[in-house]
C-alpha cells in the first residue's frame, strides 16, 4: 500500500503545477481608446501568444487527464474493490473515490468549455472588434481559472486518498 501512496504522491507532485493559475473575474469594462489601440496594434502578437497557450494547455490537459485516470483506475478503484471483496468496507475510501471521480469528470467538462471559448477567441478579429475580443479574453480567463480550481481540488483529493490509505495500513 505504501507503493500506491508513493506512486500517487509522485504523480501529483510532478504534474499538478501545470494548470495552477491566478483567478480572474469577468467584469464588463469599457475600454479606453488607448486600450483599444493597444489591442489593435498588438493583435497578431496577442493571437500568437494565445495559440501558444492553447497548445500548452492542451498538452497539459492530456497529461493531467491521463494521470487522473491512472490514479482513479489503477489505484483508487482497485483498492476499493479489494476492500469490498475482503469485507473491509471503508466509507471514507468509497466517498473519496466518488468525489475524485466526479471532480475528474468536472475537470474534463470544464476544460472542454474553456477550450471552446479559447478557440472562439483565437478565431476572432481583434483588429476590428477589440472590445468584443477583450470581453471574450476575460471569459477565457474565467474558464481557465475554473479548470485550475479543478486541478487544485484533484490534487487535494489525491492527497487525502494517500492519507486514508496510510491510515488503513496502520489499522491492518
Amino acid at each position: 500500500m505504501k507503493k500506491i501512496a508513493l506512486a500517487m504522491s509522485g504523480i501529483l507532485v510532478a504534474f499538478v503545477g501545470i494548470f495552477v493559475v491566478a483567478t480572474t473575474s469577468v467584469k464588463a469594462i469599457e475600454l479606453s481608446d488607448e486600450q483599444e489601440e493597444a489591442i489593435v496594434t498588438h493583435c497578431d502578437t496577442i493571437k500568437e501568444n494565445l495559440k501558444n497557450l492553447q497548445h500548452r494547455d492542451s498538452r497539459a490537459r492530456v497529461y493531467l487527464g491521463r494521470h487522473y485516470e491512472i490514479i482513479l483506475n489503477k489505484f483508487i478503484t482497485p483498492l476499493n474493490v479489494r476492500m469490498v471483496e475482503n469485507n473491509l468496507i471503508d466509507d471514507d475510501l468509497i466517498n473519496s473515490q466518488t468525489i475524485f471521480s466526479k471532480t475528474r469528470t468536472n475537470f474534463i467538462i470544464d476544460y472542454i468549455e474553456y477550450q471552446k471559448v479559447l478557440e472562439n477567441l483565437v478565431s476572432m478579429d481583434c483588429k476590428n472588434e477589440p472590445a468584443k475580443f477583450y470581453g471574450k479574453l476575460e471569459e477565457a480567463r474565467l474558464k481557465r481559472s475554473v479548470v485550475s480550481k479543478d486541478v487544485v481540488k484533484l490534487r487535494t483529493l489525491a492527497g487525502e486518498q494517500i492519507e486514508l490509505v496510510n491510515a488503513l495500513e496502520e489499522t491492518l
